[in-house]
């Protein structure tokens, strides 16, 4: 797998570079002997997730403020917006399964207990910690991940205003039923593209 590497030589998650990124099997030991940077810990993570579901091609576990204040505060992610954005919509009906150990998730036993709280998702909130966001690609899994933290960001804000309401059953369920129109494109790859433009002039 291709990895973030962690060192001294690395300049954090938000500035990765190519080069930052190494090569390692799936028990997190790399497999470049010459770099100065080596998979992190959490690297297991990853790594079991990729044994045991052949459908993953792509995993982000990252710590977004709004998550672990939600997940702290025992904030549920609900679906309190509508069109605004259907894919977070999607993740908030759907349901997210919360592993509750905020501990750092580094040891084999552990993952397969996130895992187990996991099940056949594709995200997992660690409480007080993180996230874990699995994807058909890189660009899959950094979308639902992108995704879940406005999700997030909006039920904290909706939290400190009071009582703001799901939106109604009848609507959670023409969402899910109804047919695409195939109108106005907003797929995957012009999301992804939106953000690589927005990192450009952020």
């Amino acid at each position: 797998m291709l990895i973030r590497g962690r060192g001294k030589a690395e300049t954090g998650l938000l500035f990765t570079k190519p080069s930052d990124v190494v090569f390692a099997d799936f028990d997190g030991r790399t497999l470049e002997m010459k770099s100065i940077l080596k998979p992190p810990n959490e690297s297991v993570i990853h790594g079991e997730l990729y044994k045991a579901r052949p459908d993953v091609r792509g995993i982000v576990h990252a710590h977004p403020a709004s998550i672990v204040l939600t997940s702290m505060a025992g904030i549920e992610l609900r679906p309190i917006f509508g069109g605004y954005d259907p894919r977070g919509m999607r993740i908030a009906i759907k349901g997210i399964p919360i592993y509750q150990s905020s501990l750092t998730l580094h040891d084999i036993k552990h993952v397969h207990e996130m895992m187990e709280v996991m099940g056949d998702n594709d995200i997992c909130v660690l409480r007080g910690h993180g996230v874990v966001v699995c994807g058909s690609t890189v660009e899959d899994a950094t979308i639902k991940a992108i995704k879940l933290d406005h999700l997030a960001s909006l039920n904290l804000q909706a939290a400190m205003l009071g009582n703001v309401a799901s939106i109604s059953q009848e609507d959670q369920h023409m969402f899910l039923t109804r047919k695409s129109t195939g109108m106005g494109g907003g797929g995957p790859e012009t999301l992804w593209r939106f953000y690589c433009e927005w990192l450009k002039h952020g």
